[in-house]
């Protein structure tokens, strides 16, 4: 477990310490920072030794790469998947002897200045662990299987539904407001394929008016490509806002404005969505989730069931084996 948190405090450190430029070059920070992050968590694992380390995110630093422009595609998963094995082998590598630099950070022709134009060491230095990422702020949970930048706007548009019963034929258009580095990564403005949806604010919109739910049922091919989806795709303006704008980049304001066809108008604003630390998702809320994943997945609802009730008193399981059993297909 301390693994797991050196893993992320090192990618949310690395991440701070990066010019805020990085961010507007295409590179995509799980596939970049995660493969220090990943050659941080090995090395701790297999008791490296200062000198192994060091060398072992040098290793890292040379496999670290991954681009915006792939998200929609299987890629950008496959970015993940890649860096946790970069980091893996890096750290293998170190511990053989594999020679590398011992500042591939901070040097010259290094990470920072290659990949971020520069960087702030007060951002890192003596910051990993005071406290860790994973109790302050804490972690975040998905409730819809889309990019964390939808989840604000998703999550105050549910509530807007809800609480003034706006159905999908009674809408006219939604502007949908945010800060200009969200665009950036929401790059799919016309999803074809589940997905880009994944990365199209406007399906995700679409879908929640229509459906009232946006899970993994609604991130099909079928249901992206319905008739229904795209026409109300096309009632959705994804904007850059100026008050989202001057809300700073701390957060992810968005600001929702829909226009109703009796000339109503509803609006509301959410700076973070729910599941995270600013707005937690509650246990059951967590379990319905888990419930439908695992209903997607063919798990059973007995198996599921049980492994709902098993998490719940965890703390009093005298073997891990016992919750891992029904997970087991």
């Amino acid at each position: 477990m301390l693994a797991y948190h050196l893993g992320v405090e090192v990618e949310c450190k690395i991440s701070e310490a990066i010019d805020p430029r990085h961010y507007q070059t295409g590179f995509h920070s799980t596939a970049t920072c995660g493969t220090f992050a990943a050659a941080a968590a090995s090395a701790k694992l297999m008791r490296l030794d200062v000198e192994q380390t060091l060398r072992a995110l040098s290793i890292a630093g040379s496999q670290s790469a991954g681009l915006r422009e792939n998200f929609g595609t299987m890629t950008k998963p496959f970015h993940a998947g890649r860096s946790s094995e970069s980091g893996v082998a890096a750290a293998q590598l170190a511990s053989y002897g594999w020679t590398a630099t011992d500042k591939i950070l901070e040097a010259p022709r290094g990470f920072f200045r290659a990949a971020g134009g520069g960087y702030d060491e007060n951002a890192i230095l003596d910051k990993l662990g005071a406290p860790w990422t994973f109790a302050q702020p804490g972690i975040s949970i998905k409730p819809h299987p889309s990019g964390s930048l939808t989840h604000p706007g998703m999550t105050e548009m549910r509530r807007l539904i809800r609480e003034h019963g706006i159905k999908a034929e009674n809408v006219h258009r939604v502007r949908v407001g945010t800060n200009h580095n969200m665009p950036n990564a929401l790059i799919h403005h016309r999803p074809e394929n589940e997905l880009q949806a994944k990365f199209s604010m406007e399906f995700c919109m679409a879908i929640l008016l229509l459906e009232g739910r946006a899970g993994l049922n609604e991130f099909t091919d079928e249901v992206v490509r319905r008739a229904d989806v795209k026409a109300m795709i096309e009632k959705i303006d994804f904007v850059v806002d100026d008050e989202a704008e001057a809300a700073g980049y701390d957060r992810m304001t968005t600001i929702l404005d829909i226009t109703l066809k009796n000339g109503g108008k509803v609006s509301g604003r959410a700076d973070f969505g729910k599941g995270s630390p600013a707005n937690p998702m509650s246990f059951d809320e967590v379990s319905d989730k888990f419930r439908e994943t695992a209903g997607f997945a063919g798990l059973g609802e007995d198996k599921t069931s049980d492994v709902v009730a098993m998490v719940r008193d965890l703390e009093t399981l005298a073997s891990i084996d016992r919750l891992l059993a029904p997970l087991r297909f």
